[in-house]
């Protein structure tokens, strides 16, 4: 079976029901303060979803741009993914749009921040680079 995986801009109409996904890593989040983060990092940079065929969120990330010693930085400091169906290409879904904004940007390289919680996924997403 080809999975179909895809990211599009987090608008605030889908702040509410990208929060399950935050909350994995971050429980603590309730709506208000995702929803301050989430407009706060707009201002610098944006944030973005990665989408099943049917529309099912099963990434978030936000990113900003940010100038670092060697030049410009995409900073990344959500990365999230949780999929039911536990498809592999998730990640690899946000890390290519990452990509796509670092280059779009004008983007020396990309930092990826993890919370410490996330170690699986940081290594699955190190394996995959």
């Amino acid at each position: 079976m080809t999975e179909y995986l895809h990211a599009a801009d987090l608008p605030d109409h889908q702040l509410a029901l990208a929060l399950p996904l935050v909350r994995i890593t971050w429980p603590e989040t309730d709506l208000a303060a995702w929803c301050e983060f989430a407009r706060a990092i707009r201002a610098e940079g944006g944030g973005l979803v990665a989408l099943t065929e049917d529309d099912y969120i099963c990434g978030v990330m936000a990113y900003r741009r940010q100038t670092g010693l060697t030049g410009p930085v995409l900073s990344v400091p959500l990365f999230t993914v949780a999929d039911l169906a536990n498809r592999r290409g998730v990640a690899k879904a946000l890390v290519d749009a990452a990509d796509m904004l670092r280059e779009k940007l004008g983007c020396e390289t990309i930092q990826l921040e993890f919370h410490p919680g996330q170690s699986h996924l940081a290594a699955r997403v190190n394996s995959q680079a």
